[in-house]
């Protein structure tokens, strides 16, 4: 369970994970070395995979497989570029909205930032009302190129 927002210049998710019922406290957000940020929504295993994925350079043809109903997707955030999200392919799928929101929290996301709050914000209104969030925020900004990276 999660919540991961991007406001047009920062990414934030929550902490929590699940275990069955036991609530766990993980990193679902990371800052690349390239200036940008990416992170996880779904099964953190398979989560897990496509951050390494990343980390050896997104060649096509190392994708990770998805395994039986685990699923995850990833959201890579960079300096100067459109926002992407990847689910079951290496193929992107560019962000066009001002703002979006992933994982069981994001129609509270979503309803926060269309209320003028920051992805920061978001996620912890999600958190705040939506079983499955919580347990803190982590965040990065993504400056234009012109600001000189994160």
């Amino acid at each position: 369970m999660t919540v991961i927002a991007w406001d047009g210049e920062t990414l934030a998710a929550d902490r929590q994970s699940l275990r069955g019922d036991t609530i766990m406290t993980v990193k679902k957000l990371w800052s690349l070395k390239n200036g940008g940020v990416m992170a996880v929504c779904g099964k953190l295993a398979h989560g897990m995979a496509l951050k390494k994925w990343v980390e050896n350079g997104m060649h096509k043809e190392d994708f990770p497989k998805k395994e039986g109903e685990d699923w995850a997707s990833l959201i890579v955030a960079l300096p100067g570029e459109p926002v992407v999200y990847f689910e079951n392919t290496p193929e992107p799928i560019e962000i066009i909205d001002l703002f979006a929101a992933w994982g069981v929290g994001r129609e509270a996301a979503l309803g926060a930032m269309a209320m003028k709050s920051d992805a920061i914000e978001a996620v912890e209104i999600a958190s705040r009302f939506v079983a499955g969030c919580g347990n803190g925020c982590d965040h990065v900004r993504v400056k234009n190129k012109s600001e000189g990276g994160v």
